[in-house]
């Protein structure tokens, strides 16, 4: 896997392509070494997409634990936001592209239903995400579609 890329490096404003499933071998390998970089690093990040290490695919990852303790996992292909609530909240957010942007107040929907086929399980599925999940899903779509934090900060 390449180093985390950092603005201003332009490739973080491109719009990432569309994925082919079944997955391929240099898909799969990518992504189980975004993962493993995740998992490593999960102290500072939650999230990860390929265009943060310089491949313009539409694939991310994700390890979150909730409140309760369970622990969220994904790695997610091609993934979409097909319902959003009209309720949002404006949060702090930190980027990994973006360090100097560190806690800048962003605003999201605090409801986002997310599409995507998932290579931890293999399969299409739909996740129903609320608070702090939905936020992260929507920034990692975010840098797919390539718009940054810094596009997005409330003054």
């Amino acid at each position: 896997m390449n180093e985390i890329i950092t603005a201003p490096n332009s490739i973080l404003h491109e719009v990432s392509r569309p994925v082919t499933l079944p997955l391929n071998k240099e898909d799969k390998q990518l992504l189980d070494e975004m993962y493993a970089w995740l998992k490593e690093h999960n102290d500072i990040a939650v999230g990860l997409s390929a265009v943060q290490v310089g491949v313009l695919k539409r694939m991310c990852v994700i390890k979150h634990t909730m409140p309760s303790g369970k622990v969220m996992n994904y790695k997610l292909v091609n993934p979409k936001i097909v319902r959003r609530s009209s309720k949002t909240e404006s949060y702090p957010e930190g980027c990994l592209s973006v360090p100097e942007a560190v806690d800048a107040p962003i605003i999201r929907s605090e409801q986002v239903m997310v599409m995507a086929y998932d290579a931890i399980q293999n399969k299409n599925i739909i996740v129903e995400a609320t608070g702090f999940l939905a936020r992260v899903f929507q920034h990692e779509i975010d840098h797919m579609d390539g718009i940054l934090i810094t596009d997005k900060v409330v003054n």
